[in-house]
């Protein structure tokens, strides 16, 4: 009964604290459990890494409540922050629904969309897809997260973006996808190893080292599909948390890796890196957004925004 009470009361205080919150201060909360570190949050809401420490602890402070355990890994949401962080989306997710009903009323959408990214803007036609949101609706604020494509799709899931990039399937039947373009994915390495590439074998290509794929990527798959009849399998001598630093590992030398053969093509060209001739995988881009927002008009301009850059493409 005294464990019961305390959680009573703890989510009385909850209410009462999220009632007299700024949403500058729920923002922040929310970015720091979504990105799980400071500085990666500091970068998301354009201030500095101080400033959001203060923050944190502000809402520590006047909550009388912790909410974040601070690891070598970055912070992670105690057992309380659970519970405070999806009051926090609920809230700021109501705030830019108002927003948006307001403006419909107006005839002009307004407000912050916010788009998860999952590769480079360049092959997301990031720039196109600005264009056409904001020729149409000039008063749309455009919001950037960036990530792997199963935490996007999450953060979908959860309400704290409005859309996402993604590559592969998706598992979420919360989750309206579109299909948008495919990828052609081959393996690569330094030119060190051209020679040894331009003949190689499965087996032969394990033998090299290689830049493991984080676990529930697609590449991580193809590395499977690749070595599946292969008695030895490849040794892993650096793993990477996202496309762009798997790239900077393979570029450098570290090991062979999975690359998008559209961003691997330049860095051909300049004699940096050499591509296997064997085989490749066909990797497919999607847009996913919540289908119970399907009619939503925010959701309608995004999804017809994002189709008409890749048309155009």
């Amino acid at each position: 009964m005294v464990v019961c009470s305390y959680y009573l009361e703890l989510r009385y205080n909850i209410h009462l604290w999220i009632a007299d919150m700024e949403l500058y201060q729920l923002r922040t909360l929310v970015t720091v459990a979504d990105a799980g570190n400071l500085t990666h949050a500091a970068e998301r809401l354009y201030t500095s890494q101080p400033a959001i420490s203060a923050h944190v602890k502000a809402l520590e402070q006047e909550l009388n409540v912790k909410l974040f355990d601070r690891t070598p890994k970055g912070m992670r949401l105690t057992a309380h922050g659970k519970i405070l962080i999806e009051k926090a989306h609920s809230v700021l997710n109501a705030a830019n629904e108002l927003r948006i009903e307001a403006s419909m009323l107006s005839g002009e959408l307004a407000g912050a969309v916010k788009i998860g990214l999952n590769t480079n803007a360049e092959f997301l036609q990031l720039s196109k897809l600005h264009d056409q949101l904001i020729s149409k609706s000039p008063q749309l604020k455009i919001q950037l997260s960036e990530g792997i494509s199963v935490e996007l799709l999450d953060e979908i899931r959860r309400g704290s973006i409005d859309g996402s990039f993604y590559f592969g399937s998706n598992s979420l039947k919360e989750v309206e996808s579109i299909y948008l373009t495919s990828a052609n994915i081959v393996v690569a390495g330094a030119s060190k190893w051209k020679d040894q590439l331009n003949t190689a074998t499965p087996a032969d290509l394990a033998k090299l080292p290689w830049i493991y794929p984080v676990p529930f990527c697609p590449y991580h798959d193809f590395v499977n599909t690749l070595f599946e009849d292969v008695a030895e399998k490849p040794k892993w001598t650096a793993d990477a948390s996202s496309e762009s630093s798997m790239n900077v590992l393979l570029r450098s030398g570290v090991g062979i890796a999975l690359i998008r053969e559209d961003e691997a093509q330049p860095w051909v060209d300049e004699g940096l890196i050499t591509l296997w001739q064997g085989q490749s995988f066909s990797l497919p881009l999607n847009f996913g957004y919540l289908k119970k927002r399907k009619q939503d008009p925010l959701i309608r301009a995004l999804v017809q925004s994002v189709q008409e850059s890749f048309e155009e493409a």
